[in-house]
């Protein structure tokens, strides 16, 4: 009897062991993984999507593929949670000078499907579907 409890306790320990070596243990009840996909319909090319710091000194580029017209993009997969700011840089037409826009996004984790359009005024807008 004493042995099947020592055998218990020393596998129900090397359980756990494994298990917290496994990873965050927060990962296990919180999806920290932020899974992105674009569907450009602003009129132009989308050529980069960034996170920018506050100030805007500080770039992390997410997303450096061209996002074409009227396509959407395959889905990037950063692990970022939390409130950022995004730039996004598009060009109206092929050799054309790039521009920029910025947008404020909530990420909190899971998957993230974002519709760029143009407002009325020419400034970039986008919707979460």
């Amino acid at each position: 009897m004493k042995m099947t409890f020592r055998h218990l306790s020393v596998t129900a320990f090397l359980c756990m062991v494994s298990a917290l070596l496994s990873g965050c243990l927060s990962h296990w009840f919180e999806d920290s993984t932020t899974r992105l996909q674009i569907e450009n319909r602003t009129g132009s090319d989308i050529v980069e999507i960034d996170i920018v710091s506050k100030d805007e000194t500080v770039i992390r580029p997410w997303i450096q593929d061209t996002i074409k017209d009227s396509s959407v993009s395959r889905v990037y997969e950063e692990d970022w949670v939390g409130d950022f700011k995004g730039r996004i840089v598009y060009a109206n037409s092929v050799g054309a000078s790039a521009q920029k826009g910025f947008f404020n996004i909530e990420l909190s984790g899971g998957s993230l499907y974002l519709v760029f359009t143009r407002n009325p005024d020419g400034t970039l807008h986008f919707e979460s579907r």
